[in-house]
């Protein structure tokens, strides 16, 4: 049987609970009847009335995180399968905006193989040209890109180093998908790892169709962590693999740095 998540509130109140009852069973088992055991008796009262005022004004979630999380799990399937049938092979690449005449980041899913030299024509959403050849798309990270520009004044720091600092910001303090979000650069590889997962549900639906699916057309969450990247590098980031861990409840994205021109 799988016990609904609790919130921190919640969990925090059922604490305090347990310790005004393991309180109170010292003062019975002592029975010293003086100020020690009257000053630990009220100790538990104050911990017993705090509990129950925090279990009664907390409120559960909202929204029930396994539904919401399958909400853009049948898109990227069905993007990922009409690039397919149309021969479009290549894994999901950003491409920064402010770069080549972009007013906004895109995604470009090459044919084939990208080396990140070739940039497609931007504005067409098939570009077949001798230089590359693909899919030209919105990130479906956007909306959620300007609605935390909007909402919270999301910047792209100009240090790269305060990449990470941000990425961690973004999952764990405003969307509030992740309990830890940890961030390694090595070379030309950036390895996102996103531990306590809240969305775990809607990854290993798509990793059960097919971890293509998350490598070729990313969720809205590892779509806005390429666009972060590819911004905030300035360069262009393909997204390698996304690895799922149910029974960790964590996500390992990877992603590569392409050399642009």
């Amino acid at each position: 049987m799988n016990l609904p998540r609790l919130n921190p509130y919640y969990r925090a109140s059922l604490v305090l609970i347990g310790a005004a009852v393991i309180l109170i069973t010292l003062a019975i088992v002592t029975n010293q009847r003086d100020i020690t055991t009257a000053a630990v008796v009220l100790s538990a009262l104050v911990c017993l009335v705090t509990g129950v005022f925090l279990a009664t004004l907390s409120s559960g979630e909202p929204l029930d995180v396994r539904y919401v999380s399958l909400l853009p799990v049948q898109g990227s399937i069905n993007l990922a399968r009409l690039g397919a049938d149309l021969g479009i092979s290549g894994n999901a690449v950003m491409l920064p905006a402010g770069k080549d005449g972009r007013i906004r980041t895109v995604q470009f899913n090459p044919v084939s193989d990208y080396d990140g030299e070739a940039v497609p024509v931007s504005g067409n959403s098939f570009v077949a040209g001798p230089d590359a050849a693909g899919l030209v798309t919105v990130p479906s990270g956007e909306p959620l890109f300007l609605e935390l520009r909007k909402q919270h004044q999301l910047a792209i720091p100009p240090d790269p180093d305060a990449l990470p600092d941000l990425i961690r910001e973004v999952g764990v303090d405003l969307l509030e998908v992740a309990d830890r979000v940890r961030t390694e650069q090595e070379e030309r590889t950036v390895t996102v790892t996103m531990e306590g997962y809240r969305l775990i549900g809607g990854c290993m639906a798509l990793a059960t169709e097919s971890p293509r699916c998350c490598s070729t057309h990313p969720c809205p969450v590892c779509s806005l962590i390429a666009c972060l990247l590819a911004e905030g590098l300035g360069t262009v980031v393909q997204v390698e693999r996304c690895s799922p861990d149910a029974g960790q409840q964590s996500v390992t994205a990877v992603f590569c740095l392409l050399p642009s021109r």
